[in-house]
Parts: C-alpha cells; structure tokens; sequence
C-alpha cells in the first residue's frame, strides 16, 4: 500500500504573490506583451509547489519529495529496519516584523518522527489531532509501534 502526504507549501504571502502574478500574466498575455508568459510561469510556480512523503509500506520504503503538480522529485530510501514512531511537542517561536513593530509568537507543535537504529527522520509536524490520525495510520499500515511523547 502507498501512503502520501502532503507536508507542506509555499507560505501565504507566496501565495498571494502568486495569484496576483497570475493576474497580470494573464493580462499581459491578453494585451500581446511576451512579459506575461514569465509571469504567468513564475504564478505556476508560486501556486503550484509543494513538499510531502510518500511510504510505500508493501517494500518499506520512504521518499521525501517536492512536487509540481504531478511530478514528484526525490530519492527513495529504505526504511526496512524501522523501531517505531514517535509524536514529540515542541515549542517554536516565530518573530514577525514589519517596519519598526516587531511581534514573536510561541505556538505547540507537534512532530512525528520515524525511528530507524542509526537516525531519526522527521516526516511532518503540524496540529495535534491532524498529527495523531496520520500517526496512526502510518504506524497501522507498517505494523509498528506507536509512542506518543505529548
């Protein structure tokens, strides 16, 4: 069985960006400017990458990829000698500026790791409920234990 997730894309603000790229790409294209074919590849871009993993729990394999729409760029790796997985909280901060006013903001994040003899592997962090239903299908699915550290 193969399990894929996605873990993450651009941030909002790239986002935006790439709407509004989008927008005058198209506008630009519309007019007859060469200029819009490179805006509207660089929209493509901006809207349309995205990081995740893929598990292939029948040859116990684990790619990480980034993707672009169905196209997913990366090196499988074995996960044959695989102990367990783990849920770990954390505590991350994240400061914001704009101009002169700047705001730091400390949420509870919660990771799930893969443990192999020799390293961990991260595979996604996120929300708690989000983070323990993933956990447990993956854990299911490669017949291994659970250990949530929360």
């Amino acid at each position: 069985m193969i399990l894929n997730y996605k873990t993450g894309n651009l941030p909002p603000n790239f986002i935006y960006l790439g709407i509004m790229l989008l927008c005058i790409g198209i506008w630009r294209m519309v007019v007859l400017d060469w200029k819009g074919i490179l805006f509207f590849v660089i929209s493509l871009l901006l809207l349309f990458i995205k990081s995740g993993i893929i598990i292939d729990t029948d040859n116990r394999r684990l790619k990480k990829y980034i993707g672009f729409f169905a196209i997913k760029k990366g090196e499988w790796e074995s996960i044959k000698s695989i102990i367990n997985l783990q849920i770990i909280k954390t505590k991350e901060t994240q400061a914001m500026s704009v101009l002169s006013i700047t705001r730091t903001e400390t949420n509870d994040v919660y990771k799930l790791f893969l443990t192999l003899p020799d390293r961990n592997i991260e595979l996604m962090s996120g929300e708690k409920d989000s983070i323990l239903n993933r956990a447990e299908k993956i854990s299911s699915s490669l017949h291994v234990s659970l250990h949530n550290k929360t």
